[in-house]
């Protein structure tokens, strides 16, 4: 009872948040225009101090200009939570009993049970067994928490396994969602408040109303960052016209306004920062509570057997497929504790999730290229992580990391023989002379002079 009034709770909250989120614009803007600018700067009173046109426009036009990127940012980040918010489907069991539930609601409302049958029986569909084992209703199949014992009973498997790589259990098959009773897709997790299925869940936002997931994190980071920036604009220049009018007294309407700056400036500025180091991490909230200790399970396509070595790790294998002639063998490998199989390095984590371009980082238009699944190698781009992952086992080769290139021999040029030099010192000495006077362009008058004393010297 307590889960579902949080659950209730929470909803609600959801709800009303983003009303009083616009009411407190809204009231800020009056501030800020009437007030500020146009009370004090533009029109004040011959009592107070002279006009101040240039900052009240300058005040103006940065305001308004930051308002819109912060309306636009917010209007579209609710409009994908409600249109999109990145649920994946349930499955057909849970539709059966969904089903089922109607029926005996419909049955009971006609006919009301015993006190004790109804006891006995229970209100809720399914109870777990003590085998962990899900006892279904009538007429449903049951199925346990690594999904059904007939993989018929919850098609699926194929958009999984035509992929190359895609999370998985211990025994080769996706993750199995006990609730939405379907195979969950690579970096989903359920959602209580809703009750789904969520691609790449980051959290549940009462401020915007609903789930930020892959289809809603791009904005949500734009959101935080605009309105961190617009908050620390007011914060600056409603603190400097309040230390400008305390010693004549101050409007009481200012200090609210920059009380409000102040507090939102310390709430957005936290998750600002927090949001794009998960943006450059390829990570989630949800994630980043066991980054440092996850340990992925990851059901990898084995395009040839590896050959038997001793000093390879051990792993298990799963094939995939009806017909023998097109079958998918899967291994299934573990990535180490904190390691992120879908990190891509810095820029490419950023740009996965904000864009390729620069007006993409800045304008709430385009949703992030990570929402894209159609890839054939797996739902999302894979890291490096995984190719060392699989040059461990022996499934790829591992030239492109460890091996070095080989050394290129120079060739030595051969030593002249000892017949072609001199066995006079003297002789030898004074080519080496000639050599050294010819290459610094002496005539040839002089070389010939200087030959005929050398060879007198001989004499």
């Amino acid at each position: 009872m307590a889960s579902v009034n949080q659950k209730a709770i929470n909803l609600w909250t959801a709800r009303v948040i983003p009303v009083v989120l616009i009411g407190l614009a809204g009231y800020a803007t009056w501030v800020v225009i009437v007030l500020v600018c146009i009370d004090y700067l533009l029109k004040p009173s011959p009592t107070i101090r002279e006009p101040r046109p240039g900052a009240g426009i300058a005040i103006l036009t940065v305001y308004a200009c930051l308002l819109l990127f912060l309306a636009l940012t917010y209007f579209r980040l609710t409009y994908t939570v409600i249109a999109n918010p990145g649920y994946t489907p349930r499955g057909p069991q849970w539709h059966a009993q969904n089903s089922s539930k109607r029926q005996r609601r419909r049955s009971s409302r006609a006919v009301a049970p015993p006190p004790d049958l109804e006891k006995q029986n229970g209100s809720l569909g399914e109870q777990p067994a003590s085998n962990g084992i899900l006892s279904a209703s009538p007429g449903v199949p049951a199925s346990s928490a690594y999904g059904p014992a007939d993989d018929a009973l919850a098609p699926g498997l194929q958009n999984f396994y035509k992929r190359d790589v895609f999370s998985c259990e211990s025994d080769g098959r996706p993750i199995w969602c006990s609730t939405c009773l379907n195979w969950k897709l690579d970096r989903a997790h359920h959602c209580r408040e809703v009750g789904r299925c969520v691609r790449k869940m980051d959290h549940f936002c009462p401020w915007v109303g609903g789930i930020v997931s892959e289809t809603s994190q791009k904005f949500f980071v734009l959101f935080v960052c605009w309105g961190t920036i617009y908050c620390v604009f007011v914060l600056i220049f409603m603190a400097k016209f309040v230390a400008e009018r305390a010693p004549i007294g101050v409007n009481i309407h200012w200090i609210v306004l920059l009380c409000m700056a102040g507090l939102f400036s310390l709430f957005l500025l936290g998750m600002s920062g927090s949001s794009l180091q998960f943006v450059f991490q390829n990570t989630t909230t949800i994630e980043n509570l066991s980054r440092k200790t996850k340990v992925w399970q990851l059901a990898v396509l084995m395009p040839r057997v590896p050959a038997h070595s001793y000093n390879r790790p051990p792993y298990r294998t799963i094939t995939y497929g009806q017909d023998s002639n097109n079958t998918r063998t899967f291994a299934i490998l573990h990535s180490r504790p904190g390691e992120n199989p879908w990190d891509l390095g810095y820029f490419r984590n950023f740009k996965s999730v904000m864009g390729e371009h620069w007006y993409d980082w800045i304008l709430p238009i385009k949703p992030s290229p990570c929402a894209d699944h159609d890839r054939q190698d797996c739902q999302f781009e894979i890291g490096p992580a995984v190719e060392r992952m699989k040059s461990e086992v022996g499934i790829t080769s591992h030239t492109a990391f460890d091996e070095e290139k080989p050394r290129r021999h120079q060739r030595r040029r051969p030593r002249r023989s000892t017949h072609t030099r001199s066995a006079d010192p003297a002789a030898e000495n004074n080519e080496t002379r000639r050599e050294k006077r010819r290459k610094k362009g002496r005539g040839h008058s002089s070389l010939r002079n200087e030959s005929r004393r050398d060879s007198g010297v001989d004499r």
